[in-house]
């Protein structure tokens, strides 16, 4: 894997504490007396940034954002307002599980029991999985994000459900060499045949950079979870074979903000197993991500705009505190 700039569990703990520090730092020079912030006029700049803020310990503003969230985002039935967001059509629920999941840790009922209800409305018992898209697919992220909302929601069934579901995706791979692909669709199976100019949108393609590599990382993170909470050991099992797919990617595959879920995963299933190639995995992508971070504790890109300038620096900073707690642990 390479020599890295941190040599123990120790040296990466105290990275991941001190970039996080330097993350929630930025956010909260932006964050308003009513839990707005600068620049942030859509969903797109809030959704994570409760977790960045509880993980970092600023639970006062982790609270008044939470205020904000349902004054300003929330459209009944436990649904959220989405416009401006250019994404939402395709991770419907995404953002929905990101909320629920802080907000059960955070004892804000009033807040994850819509969500986790409008996110079971979207379940499919048939296959286990969570509809992302208005065609009826489902996908990893989507349905991994919910499994470990409901994980904090106490709704274990529905965890279970969507882990066979990820169970049944990863059997289904035709060549786990060639990447991973991440879209079912209910009645036809593994989608594997996609436009071109799409692609990204179906395939973590192994020969290509900047790919969506934390489909392999919230995969893991959500499966050692659950396999935490539940005692069952197969579930553990799933997670470091996934993981471990991740290998065949190229060599920016623990180093681009892509693969923070990686870490995250590699994090929770060492913590479950202690197998020493998961922390080294994760102290990769520590040691990636920090190098990635600017000078003002931020994390962009020049293509980036200000809305996803913020939705990257929250989930940065709230993975590399949670990364942190977990290899600590």
């Amino acid at each position: 894997m390479g020599r890295l700039a941190c040599e123990t569990i120790q040296d990466i703990v105290n990275l991941a504490f001190s970039s996080a520090t330097r993350g929630a730092n930025w956010l909260l020079e932006r964050l308003q007396p009513n839990g707005s912030l600068q620049g942030g006029d859509h969903l797109n700049a809030y959704y994570k940034l409760p977790f960045a803020l509880a993980a970092t310990g600023h639970i006062a503003q982790c609270e008044r954002v939470f205020d904000h969230i349902a004054d300003r985002f929330f459209t009944g039935g436990g649904d959220l307002d989405g416009s401006g967001v250019p994404w939402f059509d395709q991770f419907r629920i995404y953002p929905h599980g990101w909320l629920a999941f802080t907000a059960a840790l955070r004892g804000r009922w009033e807040i994850a029991r819509p969500l986790m209800g409008f996110l079971e409305e979207n379940h499919n018992p048939d296959t286990g999985g969570f509809t992302a898209r208005e065609d009826g697919s489902e996908e990893i992220m989507t349905t991994c994000m919910a499994g470990i909302a409901a994980i904090g929601c106490g709704r274990i069934d529905l965890a279970v459900s969507a882990a066979g579901w990820l169970h049944k995706v990863w059997l289904a791979q035709p060549d786990h060499k060639r990447g991973l692909y991440h879209v079912w669709q209910p009645g036809h199976g593994l989608v594997t045949e996609f436009p071109e100019d799409r692609a990204a949108w179906y395939l973590v393609d192994a020969t290509q950079l900047r790919q969506w590599y934390y489909q392999y990382g919230i995969s893991a993170a959500f499966l050692s979870q659950l396999s935490a909470h539940s005692g069952e050991p197969q579930w553990l099992d799933l997670a470091r074979t996934i993981l471990q797919g991740s290998h065949v990617c190229r060599e920016d595959v623990y180093r681009t903000p892509q693969a923070g879920k990686i870490g995250w995963g590699a994090a929770w299933t060492y913590r479950v197993g202690r197998h020493a190639e998961d922390a080294a995995i994760a102290r990769q992508v520590v040691d990636g991500i920090a190098a990635l971070q600017q000078p003002d504790g931020s994390w962009a890109d020049v293509a980036y705009d200000q809305h996803t300038t913020i939705d990257v620096t929250a989930e940065m900073t709230g993975l590399m505190a949670a990364m942190g707690v977990v290899l600590h642990d």
